[in-house]
Protein backbone atom coordinates (compact mmCIF):
# COMPACT_ATOMS: atom_id res chain seq x y z
CA UNK A 1 0.00 0.00 0.00
CA UNK A 2 2.75 2.48 0.92
CA UNK A 3 4.41 1.83 -2.45
CA UNK A 4 1.18 2.69 -4.27
CA UNK A 5 0.64 5.89 -2.30
CA UNK A 6 4.22 7.01 -2.93
CA UNK A 7 3.93 6.18 -6.65
CA UNK A 8 0.68 8.13 -7.06
CA UNK A 9 2.18 11.15 -5.31
CA UNK A 10 5.36 10.96 -7.41
CA UNK A 11 3.46 10.66 -10.70
CA UNK A 12 1.14 13.56 -9.88
CA UNK A 13 4.06 15.85 -9.04
CA UNK A 14 5.98 14.80 -12.18
CA UNK A 15 2.96 15.35 -14.42
CA UNK A 16 1.95 18.71 -12.94
CA UNK A 17 5.46 20.17 -13.03
CA UNK A 18 6.72 18.62 -16.28
CA UNK A 19 6.19 21.67 -18.49
CA UNK A 20 7.70 24.28 -16.18
CA UNK A 21 10.30 22.37 -14.17
CA UNK A 22 11.75 19.53 -16.24
CA UNK A 23 15.15 21.25 -16.31
CA UNK A 24 15.32 21.51 -12.50
CA UNK A 25 16.96 18.85 -10.28
CA UNK A 26 13.87 18.64 -8.06
CA UNK A 27 11.76 17.46 -11.00
CA UNK A 28 14.34 14.85 -11.99
CA UNK A 29 14.51 13.66 -8.39
CA UNK A 30 10.76 13.10 -8.46
CA UNK A 31 10.87 11.45 -11.89
CA UNK A 32 13.59 8.97 -10.87
CA UNK A 33 11.72 8.35 -7.63
CA UNK A 34 8.61 7.46 -9.63
CA UNK A 35 10.63 5.02 -11.77
CA UNK A 36 12.10 3.36 -8.68
CA UNK A 37 8.73 2.94 -6.96
CA UNK A 38 7.09 1.76 -10.21
CA UNK A 39 9.41 -1.26 -10.28
CA UNK A 40 7.42 -2.72 -7.37
CA UNK A 41 4.54 -3.14 -9.80
CA UNK A 42 1.96 -0.98 -11.58
CA UNK A 43 -1.48 -2.57 -12.05
CA UNK A 44 -1.01 -5.47 -14.52
CA UNK A 45 2.67 -4.70 -14.98
CA UNK A 46 3.98 -6.84 -12.14
CA UNK A 47 7.72 -6.96 -11.32
CA UNK A 48 7.91 -10.32 -13.14
CA UNK A 49 6.41 -8.78 -16.28
CA UNK A 50 8.76 -5.78 -16.20
CA UNK A 51 11.80 -7.92 -15.43
CA UNK A 52 10.84 -10.15 -18.32
CA UNK A 53 11.67 -7.31 -20.72
CA UNK A 54 15.16 -7.27 -19.16
CA UNK A 55 15.75 -10.98 -19.60
CA UNK A 56 14.15 -12.29 -16.38
CA UNK A 57 17.48 -12.10 -14.55
CA UNK A 58 16.34 -9.83 -11.69
CA UNK A 59 17.88 -6.81 -13.41
CA UNK A 60 14.77 -4.92 -12.27
CA UNK A 61 16.36 -4.84 -8.81
CA UNK A 62 19.36 -3.00 -10.25
CA UNK A 63 17.07 -0.59 -12.12
CA UNK A 64 15.12 0.08 -8.91
CA UNK A 65 18.17 0.84 -6.82
CA UNK A 66 19.90 2.86 -9.55
CA UNK A 67 16.80 5.02 -9.93
CA UNK A 68 16.55 5.50 -6.17
CA UNK A 69 20.17 6.68 -5.96
CA UNK A 70 19.61 9.06 -8.89
CA UNK A 71 16.50 10.44 -7.15
CA UNK A 72 18.46 11.15 -3.96
CA UNK A 73 21.37 12.59 -5.95
CA UNK A 74 19.10 15.07 -7.76
CA UNK A 75 17.21 15.84 -4.54
CA UNK A 76 20.51 16.64 -2.84
CA UNK A 77 21.40 19.08 -5.62
CA UNK A 78 17.92 20.62 -5.49
CA UNK A 79 18.37 21.31 -1.78
CA UNK A 80 21.87 22.71 -2.42
CA UNK A 81 20.41 25.10 -5.01
CA UNK A 82 17.56 26.11 -2.71
CA UNK A 83 20.04 26.79 0.09
CA UNK A 84 22.24 28.85 -2.27
CA UNK A 85 25.13 26.42 -1.78
CA UNK A 86 26.41 25.72 -5.32
CA UNK A 87 29.66 24.47 -3.79
CA UNK A 88 27.72 21.53 -2.29
CA UNK A 89 26.25 20.34 -5.58
CA UNK A 90 27.37 16.85 -6.56
CA UNK A 91 28.92 16.38 -10.02
CA UNK A 92 27.51 13.98 -12.56
CA UNK A 93 30.59 11.79 -12.37
CA UNK A 94 29.78 11.14 -8.70
CA UNK A 95 26.41 9.67 -9.71
CA UNK A 96 28.06 7.50 -12.36
CA UNK A 97 30.64 6.33 -9.82
CA UNK A 98 27.91 5.51 -7.30
CA UNK A 99 26.04 3.46 -9.89
CA UNK A 100 29.19 1.55 -10.82
CA UNK A 101 30.02 0.90 -7.14
CA UNK A 102 27.00 -1.35 -6.62
CA UNK A 103 26.32 -2.39 -10.23
CA UNK A 104 29.63 -4.25 -10.49
CA UNK A 105 28.95 -6.49 -7.44
CA UNK A 106 25.40 -7.04 -8.70
CA UNK A 107 26.68 -8.36 -12.02
CA UNK A 108 29.00 -10.71 -10.13
CA UNK A 109 26.18 -12.38 -8.19
CA UNK A 110 26.22 -16.07 -9.16
CA UNK A 111 23.06 -17.76 -10.40
CA UNK A 112 20.81 -14.68 -10.66
CA UNK A 113 17.93 -17.01 -11.49
CA UNK A 114 14.41 -16.07 -12.52
CA UNK A 115 12.56 -13.00 -11.29
CA UNK A 116 11.99 -13.15 -7.55
CA UNK A 117 10.82 -10.70 -4.89
CA UNK A 118 13.30 -12.42 -2.53
CA UNK A 119 16.23 -12.08 -4.92
CA UNK A 120 18.55 -10.53 -2.31
CA UNK A 121 17.34 -12.72 0.56
CA UNK A 122 17.83 -15.95 -1.38
CA UNK A 123 21.40 -15.00 -2.35
CA UNK A 124 22.56 -13.06 0.70
CA UNK A 125 25.06 -15.81 1.50
CA UNK A 126 27.07 -14.70 -1.54
CA UNK A 127 29.59 -11.89 -0.93
CA UNK A 128 28.68 -9.96 -4.14
CA UNK A 129 25.03 -9.86 -3.00
CA UNK A 130 26.02 -8.43 0.39
CA UNK A 131 28.34 -5.91 -1.29
CA UNK A 132 25.68 -4.84 -3.78
CA UNK A 133 23.00 -4.30 -1.14
CA UNK A 134 25.31 -2.73 1.45
CA UNK A 135 26.97 -0.30 -0.95
CA UNK A 136 23.58 0.77 -2.31
CA UNK A 137 21.98 1.41 1.08
CA UNK A 138 25.15 3.09 2.36
CA UNK A 139 25.09 5.53 -0.56
CA UNK A 140 21.45 6.30 0.20
CA UNK A 141 22.32 6.89 3.85
CA UNK A 142 25.26 9.18 3.02
CA UNK A 143 23.09 11.22 0.64
CA UNK A 144 20.34 11.48 3.26
CA UNK A 145 22.83 12.64 5.90
CA UNK A 146 24.27 15.20 3.48
CA UNK A 147 20.79 16.59 2.78
CA UNK A 148 20.14 16.90 6.52
CA UNK A 149 23.41 18.81 6.88
CA UNK A 150 22.41 21.16 4.05
CA UNK A 151 19.07 21.90 5.70
CA UNK A 152 20.99 22.80 8.85
CA UNK A 153 19.06 24.52 11.63
CA UNK A 154 16.20 25.91 9.57
CA UNK A 155 12.98 25.79 11.57
CA UNK A 156 10.21 26.42 9.06
CA UNK A 157 7.34 23.94 9.11
CA UNK A 158 8.11 22.60 5.65
CA UNK A 159 11.82 22.25 6.39
CA UNK A 160 11.01 20.31 9.55
CA UNK A 161 8.76 18.04 7.51
CA UNK A 162 11.52 17.40 4.98
CA UNK A 163 14.03 16.79 7.77
CA UNK A 164 11.70 14.28 9.42
CA UNK A 165 11.29 12.39 6.14
CA UNK A 166 15.03 12.38 5.41
CA UNK A 167 15.79 11.35 9.00
CA UNK A 168 13.44 8.37 8.69
CA UNK A 169 15.18 7.40 5.45
CA UNK A 170 18.51 7.62 7.28
CA UNK A 171 17.17 5.40 10.07
CA UNK A 172 15.88 2.93 7.49
CA UNK A 173 19.28 2.88 5.78
CA UNK A 174 21.01 2.16 9.09
CA UNK A 175 18.61 -0.65 9.93
CA UNK A 176 19.06 -2.18 6.48
CA UNK A 177 22.86 -2.03 6.71
CA UNK A 178 22.82 -3.65 10.16
CA UNK A 179 20.41 -6.35 8.96
CA UNK A 180 22.58 -7.15 5.93
CA UNK A 181 25.69 -7.45 8.08
CA UNK A 182 24.09 -9.81 10.61
CA UNK A 183 22.31 -11.91 7.97
CA UNK A 184 25.49 -12.39 5.92
CA UNK A 185 28.26 -12.70 8.50
CA UNK A 186 26.66 -14.15 11.65
CA UNK A 187 26.22 -17.96 11.49
CA UNK A 188 22.85 -19.52 12.23
CA UNK A 189 20.76 -16.45 11.39
CA UNK A 190 18.66 -18.00 8.63
CA UNK A 191 15.36 -17.43 10.44
CA UNK A 192 16.46 -13.91 11.43
CA UNK A 193 17.26 -13.11 7.81
CA UNK A 194 13.80 -14.18 6.64
CA UNK A 195 11.82 -12.70 9.56
CA UNK A 196 13.46 -9.27 9.39
CA UNK A 197 13.92 -9.02 5.61
CA UNK A 198 11.63 -5.95 5.45
CA UNK A 199 12.68 -4.39 8.75
CA UNK A 200 13.78 -1.14 7.11
CA UNK A 201 10.83 -0.76 4.75
CA UNK A 202 8.58 1.08 7.23
CA UNK A 203 10.85 3.98 8.18
CA UNK A 204 12.51 4.18 4.75
CA UNK A 205 9.33 4.40 2.69
CA UNK A 206 7.61 6.37 5.43
CA UNK A 207 10.34 8.97 5.05
CA UNK A 208 9.89 8.98 1.27
CA UNK A 209 6.13 9.43 1.65
CA UNK A 210 6.58 12.36 4.04
CA UNK A 211 9.01 14.00 1.63
CA UNK A 212 6.71 13.53 -1.37
CA UNK A 213 3.70 14.87 0.55
CA UNK A 214 5.82 17.87 1.50
CA UNK A 215 6.69 18.49 -2.15
CA UNK A 216 3.03 18.11 -3.13
CA UNK A 217 2.02 20.62 -0.44
CA UNK A 218 4.60 23.15 -1.61
CA UNK A 219 3.45 22.78 -5.21
CA UNK A 220 -0.19 23.15 -4.14
CA UNK A 221 0.59 26.35 -2.24
CA UNK A 222 2.57 27.75 -5.17
CA UNK A 223 -0.26 26.95 -7.59
CA UNK A 224 -2.77 28.57 -5.25
CA UNK A 225 -0.76 31.80 -5.04
CA UNK A 226 -0.16 31.79 -8.79
CA UNK A 227 -3.88 31.75 -9.58
CA UNK A 228 -4.64 34.17 -6.75
CA UNK A 229 -2.05 36.63 -8.07
CA UNK A 230 -3.48 36.39 -11.59
CA UNK A 231 -7.01 36.97 -10.29
CA UNK A 232 -6.13 40.07 -8.26
CA UNK A 233 -4.05 41.42 -11.17
CA UNK A 234 -6.99 40.92 -13.54
CA UNK A 235 -9.20 42.84 -11.10
CA UNK A 236 -6.56 45.56 -10.76
CA UNK A 237 -6.15 45.83 -14.53
CA UNK A 238 -9.78 46.84 -15.00
CA UNK A 239 -8.87 50.35 -13.89
CA UNK A 240 -5.94 50.64 -16.33
CA UNK A 241 -5.23 50.41 -20.03
CA UNK A 242 -5.26 47.16 -22.00
CA UNK A 243 -1.51 46.53 -21.68
CA UNK A 244 -1.34 47.00 -17.90
CA UNK A 245 -1.55 43.28 -17.08
CA UNK A 246 1.26 42.30 -19.43
CA UNK A 247 3.48 45.17 -18.25
CA UNK A 248 2.95 44.25 -14.62
CA UNK A 249 3.74 40.56 -15.21
CA UNK A 250 6.91 41.56 -17.03
CA UNK A 251 7.92 43.90 -14.21
CA UNK A 252 7.25 41.16 -11.67
CA UNK A 253 9.52 38.74 -13.56
CA UNK A 254 12.29 41.34 -13.92
CA UNK A 255 12.15 42.30 -10.23
CA UNK A 256 11.83 38.71 -9.05
CA UNK A 257 8.49 39.18 -7.30
CA UNK A 258 6.79 36.13 -5.89
CA UNK A 259 3.16 35.46 -6.71
CA UNK A 260 2.32 36.44 -3.15
CA UNK A 261 4.03 39.80 -3.62
CA UNK A 262 2.18 40.35 -6.89
CA UNK A 263 -1.14 39.53 -5.20
CA UNK A 264 -0.39 41.97 -2.38
CA UNK A 265 0.61 44.75 -4.77
CA UNK A 266 -2.58 44.36 -6.79
CA UNK A 267 -4.69 44.12 -3.64
CA UNK A 268 -3.23 47.40 -2.35
CA UNK A 269 -4.09 49.13 -5.62
CA UNK A 270 -7.65 47.78 -5.57
CA UNK A 271 -8.17 48.69 -1.92
CA UNK A 272 -6.97 52.26 -2.47
CA UNK A 273 -9.41 52.77 -5.36
CA UNK A 274 -12.28 51.22 -3.43
CA UNK A 275 -11.68 53.62 -0.56
CA UNK A 276 -12.13 56.70 -2.78
CA UNK A 277 -14.88 55.17 -4.89
CA UNK A 278 -12.76 54.94 -8.03
CA UNK A 279 -13.61 51.26 -8.58
CA UNK A 280 -16.63 49.08 -7.94
CA UNK A 281 -16.79 45.32 -7.64
CA UNK A 282 -19.57 42.85 -8.25
CA UNK A 283 -20.95 41.03 -5.22
CA UNK A 284 -18.99 37.89 -6.11
CA UNK A 285 -15.72 39.76 -6.71
CA UNK A 286 -16.24 41.77 -3.52
CA UNK A 287 -16.73 38.58 -1.49
CA UNK A 288 -13.61 36.94 -2.95
CA UNK A 289 -11.53 40.09 -2.57
CA UNK A 290 -12.54 40.42 1.07
CA UNK A 291 -11.33 36.88 1.69
CA UNK A 292 -8.04 37.68 -0.03
CA UNK A 293 -7.54 40.74 2.15
CA UNK A 294 -8.08 38.67 5.25
CA UNK A 295 -5.46 36.16 4.10
CA UNK A 296 -3.04 39.04 3.60
CA UNK A 297 -3.97 40.70 6.88
CA UNK A 298 -0.44 40.53 8.22
CA UNK A 299 0.80 42.71 5.35
CA UNK A 300 -2.31 44.74 4.50
CA UNK A 301 -4.82 46.70 6.51
CA UNK A 302 -8.31 45.38 5.90
CA UNK A 303 -10.17 47.49 3.38
CA UNK A 304 -12.57 49.93 4.95
CA UNK A 305 -15.58 49.88 2.66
Amino acid sequence: MIHTICLIAFVLVVAVRAHSSWRKPAWWATAFGAVSIATYGVFLATPAVMDGFLGSRNLLTLVRDSSAVAAMWFFHNAVAAQQHRPDRKLPLWALLLAWAAFAVPFLLIPHPGLTSADFVLDRLRYLPTWLFSTIYISIMGVLAASVLALLGFERSIMTRLYKLGIFLMLVGSGLEAAYLFVAHFVPGTGSFARDFYNVAEGPFFGGILIGVLGIAWVLSVRTFWKYLARWTLRLDARAHDADYRERTLLMARVNGWSNRQLAMDSAVNIRDRLKVGAQRLSKTDDLVFTGIERMLSSQLQEANR
